[in-house]
């Protein structure tokens, strides 16, 4: 798949992901945590931690208006089973615009998450997630979003913080 085209399909779901959480559902539930905390879902635990603004990352071109964010992700697997994770399960959110959040940015190195990666039970994962916000951002939050087997939303985690 291009790499245009894959953007296109992400900023799809992505608005879909928005409009289900505004929508809410009386039988969801919606986690609200802090850096530094850690999170719990059905399936793994994840913090979210360090946050702290980069003047500059190799491999990175941080555009005019913009700024890089970085922030320490831990996940651990307290299920039974092996799954893959991937970076773009954890979205960063910085407004309410219609635009205003995306994935974090691809791995340049072997201390960022890379896009995909197994997690067996017990098992955790840690590593750098980086993003382009606004130059003017002060918060962001990072979200994640719980489907059941049937693909219905059952909860949303928002871990908020602070630059």
């Amino acid at each position: 798949m291009e790499r245009g085209e894959r953007r296109r399909r992400l900023r799809a779901l992505a608005a879909l992901f928005f409009a289900l959480l505004r929508a809410g559902c009386s039988r969801t539930k919606n986690v609200q945590a802090q850096a530094g905390e850690a999170v719990s879902t059905a399936l793994f635990d994840f913090t979210v931690a360090d946050p702290r603004t980069l003047d500059a990352y190799a491999g990175v071109e941080i555009p005019d208006g913009q700024k890089l964010v970085a922030m320490q992700l831990t996940v651990t697997n307290t299920s039974d089973q092996t799954y893959t994770m991937f970076s773009e399960d954890f979205q960063i959110q910085w407004g309410g615009g219609a635009e205003d959040f995306g994935p974090c940015l691809a791995a340049v190195d072997d201390t960022m998450l890379p896009y995909g990666y197994e997690l067996a039970p017990g098992a955790s994962r840690s590593g750098a997630m980086l993003a382009l916000v606004p130059a003017d951002c002060t918060a962001l939050t990072v979200a994640y979003q719980e489907q059941n087997a049937a693909g219905r939303r059952v909860a949303a985690y928002f871990v908020e913080v602070l630059l």
